[in-house]
């Protein structure tokens, strides 16, 4: 036998303002992140995840997210 719990948010304005942002930085974020993987492989490159995150971090202020 399976039991199920359904939970339905109804944020107020501000939190779903917040959940929006939250949403569309996650989408930049993994966008730019499959973008640069597959710069770097196609240089020749061994891209990682620590390096990205990394590249991620140094671009922050001049992209303005988070």
């Amino acid at each position: 036998m399976l039991l199920v719990h359904k939970i339905q948010l109804k944020p107020n304005k501000k939190q779903e303002e917040f959940f929006l942002k939250s949403a569309g930085v996650a989408r930049f974020a993994f966008n730019w992140a499959l973008a640069e993987w597959k710069k770097q492989y196609e240089a020749g490159e061994k891209p990682n995840e620590a390096k990205l995150r990394k590249q991620l971090n140094s671009i922050k202020a001049v992209e303005r997210i988070c």
